[in-house]
C-alpha cells in the first residue's frame, strides 16, 4: 500500500489557495461518505443520524439468518468507523453497550452460541467499560451496563460471571455509592 507522510502531504496543502484547499475538501468528502460523516458528526455533534447508521450495521449482523455465523469483524469495524467520525463520546459508549445489548439478547432468543460469541461480546463490553470510566460517563450508562449484567447470568461458557466480574471492576463503585445514600 502507498503510504505519504505527514510532511508531504502538509507540503503540498501549503501549496495550495484558499480554494483550491476547500475544492480539495469537498471533493474529499464527495468521494469517500466516511468523511462526510465525519464532517457531520463535528457540525451536528447531538445529531443521532451517523449513529443510527452504525446502530442498524450491529442491528443487522445480528439479525441475521439463526444458522449463519455472526461476521465479529463487521460488528468491530462498525464500531471502529464510528469511533473515528463521531466527536460525541456519549455516542461511542451509546453504540459499544448497544452492541453487547444485542449480543446478549441474541444468545438469550437462540440459546447457547460458542466461546468465541462470548469472547467477543465481553470484551467489546469491557473496551465500552472502559471507554465509560475514561470519558466520566458512568451517571449516564451504569443503570443500563447493570441491567446488562443483570440479563447475561445463567448464559453459558461463564459469560454471565465475565460479566458480572467487568462491571464490578469499572462500575462497582457506583453501586456502593448508591447505597450510601
Amino acid at each position: 500500500m502507498l503510504k505519504l507522510g505527514k510532511s508531504t502531504i502538509k507540503k503540498h496543502l501549503k501549496n495550495l489557495t484558499r480554494e483550491e484547499l476547500e475544492a480539495e475538501i469537498l471533493n474529499i468528502t464527495r468521494i469517500y461518505p466516511i468523511i462526510q460523516e465525519h464532517y457531520f458528526s463535528i457540525l451536528f455533534p447531538d445529531s443521532e443520524e451517523v449513529l443510527e447508521k452504525y446502530k442498524k450495521i450491529i442491528e443487522k449482523e445480528f439479525g441475521h439468518h439463526k444458522g449463519e455465523i455472526l461476521r465479529y469483524p463487521i460488528v468491530k469495524q462498525a464500531i471502529k468507523d464510528f469511533s473515528n467520525v463521531s466527536t460525541n463520546k456519549e455516542q461511542i459508549a451509546e453504540l459499544m453497550i448497544f452492541t453487547v445489548e444485542c449480543g446478549v439478547d441474541f444468545t438469550l432468543s437462540y440459546g447457547d452460541i460458542d466461546e468465541k460469541f462470548y469472547r467477543t461480546i465481553s470484551s467489546i463490553y469491557e473496551q465500552a467499560l472502559k471507554y465509560i470510566v475514561d470519558n466520566q460517563l458512568e451517571e449516564e450508562f451504569v443503570d443500563r451496563c447493570n441491567e446488562l449484567t443483570q440479563s447475561s447470568q445463567g448464559i453459558g461458557w461463564g459469560f454471565g460471571d465475565w460479566m458480572m466480574e467487568l462491571y464490578s471492576d469499572y462500575l462497582g463503585h457506583m453501586d456502593e455509592e448508591e447505597d450510601l445514600k
